[in-house]
């Protein structure tokens, strides 16, 4: 992936915990109050604030949780976008995708997710999908009084599943907040899901966690290499009870009748990860205004490919 050697250690995680304020898309970084947070933008290599670029970052308060929201503001915006990661992920992993809509003159909101990254709760550890969509909802809310203009969503992986069951809740008379949904390999079925759910079916009442396993997720083997042995915020176990919300989620979108909005959706023929030919025809089915953009030999973690296939995934966003 190409991160820099700098040092990022747990007390440089917990130091900048202690010391955020809620979000605040104005707040200045570079000052020598907050060197940790300058040590994390470096060691991920995401962008650093200057004159034309503002950086904002701070929690926003979900469930008893607290998430950690950064923005990029470029000084002649055009709109915004949230951006929701997916399981395992946070934004310090995102760095090729902002810079992307950066690039388009967007406002770019990042969090992280309960469970993941900076934000507070037990490494990977969910319920129920909903805390997800509460915590979306409270950073478009903070996002929505901080940024004018319209608001779009890119959803990688469980980040689309996400965004799916967002849309799926749009069941109150306050408008969609998105003018535009892109989804980057939307997870609903893992592959080899019927023996998978079969295992947590017969272990979930004696075993809390299991042992994680690092797939090849995507071709860039320096981008594996890093979140295997050098990223601090990556978990050695799967919590049994996030297995059971990805199978309420499942079962959630079976049931779901269906919607018409427009949304964009990347898919990677190379995908080893997902069951994605199953889960796109059923997405395809539940999904009238579906567009799909499949990208030939890509594999999972689309915004982490090697680099060719990475420009023709940012060339496949609808923006």
């Amino acid at each position: 992936m190409g991160q820099s050697t700098a040092i990022f250690d747990q007390s440089t995680i917990s130091a900048i915990r202690k010391n955020l304020l809620p979000f605040n898309a104005k707040l200045p970084l570079v000052t020598s109050a907050n060197a940790e947070l300058l040590q994390y933008l470096n060691f991920y290599q995401l962008p650093q604030p200057h004159r034309e670029l503002k950086l904002g970052i701070g929690t926003v308060e979900s469930d008893q949780q607290s998430v950690v929201a950064i923005s990029w503001a470029p000084k002649h915006a055009n709109g915004s976008v949230i951006v929701v990661h997916g399981y395992m992920d946070h934004t310090g992993l995102f760095r090729h995708l902002i810079d992307h809509l950066l690039q388009c003159q967007l406002n770019v909101i990042c969090f992280d997710l309960p469970g993941h990254g900076l934000s507070t709760g037990q490494p990977g550890f969910i319920s129920d999908y909903s805390d997800y969509v509460s915590a979306l909802d409270h950073v478009i809310a903070a996002s929505r009084s901080l940024f004018d203009g319209p608001l779009q969503a890119v959803g990688q992986s469980m980040g689309g599943a996400i965004l799916l069951k967002h849309l799926m809740a749009q069941n109150s008379p306050s408008p969609y907040p998105f003018t535009r949904v892109n989804l980057l390999a939307p997870l609903l079925e893992p592959s080899g899901w019927s023996i998978k759910r079969r295992l947590f079916l017969i272990t979930k009442g004696f075993r809390k966690s299991s042992k994680r396993q690092f797939r090849p997720s995507s071709y860039d083997q320096t981008f594996l290499q890093f979140v295997k042995q050098q990223d601090p915020f990556q978990p050695r176990t799967v919590p049994m009870a996030w297995v059971g919300a990805l199978d309420k989620w499942i079962n959630e979108f079976n049931a779901f009748e269906g919607s018409d909005r427009p949304i964009n959706l990347i898919q990677g023929s190379g995908d080893k990860t997902l069951n994605w030919q199953y889960n796109l025809q059923q997405f395809q089915h539940k999904l009238s205004g579906l567009e799909v953009q499949l990208i030939a030999q890509a594999n999972h973690h689309l915004v982490n490919e090697i680099e060719p296939l990475r420009q023709e995934i940012f060339a496949a966003l609808k923006l």
